[in-house]
């Protein structure tokens, strides 16, 4: 990294208090122009509160002070950040699937001609602008059709391109949470290329990887302290990990799996949406992974057997008990189990407590009178919450007050009451922090080792070999390799992921 350029941006002793309960502690931050700096800490450390001041949702506390390219800046203002030289990434990137590229592109500014619309200058101005940052997508293509990564992208050029000059800050939260290597890369490629236009870019993040590769410097908040701003070149992973977590953390690795004969799981023939013929068995006590390029149908696979998508053809049997198809609650019953990624939308109703969400699929009837009680429903909870670890070990609190790891661990809680045998686990920990990721991954083998089956799918190839006995990698959708002992690797799950050819012609793995 070449010695930065002045400073962006100043923060001095930012605050904020929340009914009593400290987000932020007299924070001090600092970006300099043509920097990458990254923004790190667990769960409740206090970045969503920073960048929500930054974006004027929030009022800091008095005596918080900032600066843009020495211009006093006003924190808590909506006014003050729309008309600043900073611009916002939220993980809800704010498009329209329906829309073409131009439509999104022109969402909250305007389109090329002043005076009349022209679909053929809209598309040519879209196309320079896209180019511009070394974006290759067809501007006149429903958003729809293009991958995570290219959303990502066109977010960004649409948020650079509503000033009139490159902003000089960019703030993004999260981008990569759900994106797979590939396009990792390429939305990478448009980050050096705003950083040697001189944008200063804040890089929120769980990923320690992406530290190391695109990151200039970190800033590290615990329980609402900027505790450190390191040189990312003075620092190595155990190091980083430390200072997010106060403490140093052993790498997780699981158990070697014993021979298993009994299948507890067994899919057969599936296809439906971009899955072609999947099938695999998983035995008791087993974690399966399934992996693979957006669009090669791994992330689809578990909705299908579970039956929240409609499937073409294939069976599902549980413990050797066939599963009838397209039916969620057939599942249930069976003792199938299913978490989709999108935890606050499809999991979860984070304004119910937690006991509320857990006994959600099946209420506790209420045989000794006509109200159900509270104190009951919390004792149907407490077991299963205290399985898994929830923090804290309190049914009534909020769902939305627990940090992202917790209400997975609350999801897990809910199946486990219902006496699941196999957990399908979409993305299980994106979104979580570096510490709760480790806890989730000890629950996960706690109950592995309990006799549960255990399939989650999921972009981050360090978790898979973190967790998994054997990971499927997916390929135009259908099978194409199988993992497991000493192939077992990132690399190897890495070049398989994005090889070339044709799946393998085999049945599934068993």
């Amino acid at each position: 990294m070449t010695e930065p350029i002045g400073p962006v941006l100043t923060i001095r002793s930012l605050s904020k208090t929340f009914a009593g309960q400290t987000a932020l502690n007299q924070v001090d931050l600092t970006l300099h122009a043509g920097e990458v700096h990254c923004l790190l800490g667990q769960n409740g450390s206090g970045k969503s509160t920073l960048i929500k001041i930054l974006a004027g949702y929030h009022a800091p506390d008095p005596g918080s002070t900032a600066t843009l390219n020495g211009a006093p800046l006003t924190l808590g203002s909506t006014a003050a950040a729309r008309d600043s030289e900073i611009r916002f990434i939220h993980q809800d990137l704010g498009l329209v699937d329906e829309l073409d590229v131009v439509d999104n592109l022109a969402l909250g500014g305007r389109y090329a001609g002043r005076w009349w619309l022209s679909d053929r200058r809209e598309r040519r101005a879209a196309h320079r602008l896209l180019l511009e940052y070394g974006v290759d997508i067809d501007p006149s293509a429903p958003l729809a059709a293009a991958g995570a990564g290219q959303h990502s992208m066109v977010a960004i050029v649409r948020a650079m391109a509503r000033s009139e000059a490159s902003p000089s800050l960019l703030v993004l939260d999260e981008p990569t949470a759900s994106l797979p290597q590939h396009q990792t890369r390429q939305l990478f490629d448009l980050i050096r290329t705003l950083k040697a236009r001189g944008t200063a870019v804040l890089y929120v993040t769980h990923r320690l990887g992406e530290v190391f590769e695109i990151g200039d410097r970190v800033t590290v908040l615990r329980d609402g302290k900027d505790v450190a701003t390191r040189t990312v070149g003075t620092l190595d992973t155990d190091q980083l990990v430390h200072l997010i977590i106060g403490r140093q953390l052993t790498e997780f690795s699981p158990q070697a799996a014993p021979p298993r004969s009994n299948v507890v799981l067994d899919i057969a023939g599936m296809s439906g949406a971009e899955v072609r013929d999947f099938s695999a068995q998983v035995h008791a006590g087993e974690i399966v992974g399934l992996t693979g390029l957006v669009g090669s149908g791994y992330d689809q696979v578990l909705a299908l057997a579970f039956g929240g998508r409609t499937a073409r053809s294939g069976t599902v049997a549980v413990e050797g008990a066939s599963v009838r198809p397209g039916r969620p609650d057939a599942s249930i019953r069976a003792g199938l189990a299913y978490a989709p990624a999108d935890r606050k939308r499809l999991s979860t109703i984070p304004d119910w407590s937690v006991k509320e969400n857990v006994t959600l699929p099946r209420v506790p009837s209420a045989r000794f009178g006509r109200w159900l009680g509270g104190r009951r429903e919390r004792r149907e909870t407490l077991p299963w919450t205290r399985k898994v670890g929830v923090v804290p070990d309190d049914p009534d609190r909020q769902l939305a007050l627990l940090s992202g790891g917790n209400q997975q661990k609350t999801v897990l809680s809910r199946w486990l009451r219902l006496g699941a045998r196999a957990l399908l686990l979409d993305e299980p920990t994106a979104g979580i922090d570096t510490g709760a990721k480790a806890s989730i991954y000890e629950a996960l083998s706690s109950l592995a080792a309990s006799g549960t089956s255990v399939v989650l799918s999921s972009s981050d190839a360090d978790e898979l070999c973190a967790v998994c006995d054997r990971v499927i990698i997916m390929r135009r959708g259908a099978i194409a390799a199988v993992l497991s002992g000493q192939d077992l690797t990132v690399a190897r799950i890495t070049s398989e992921t994005i090889r070339d050819g044709h799946p393998a012609a085999h049945g599934g793995p068993s």
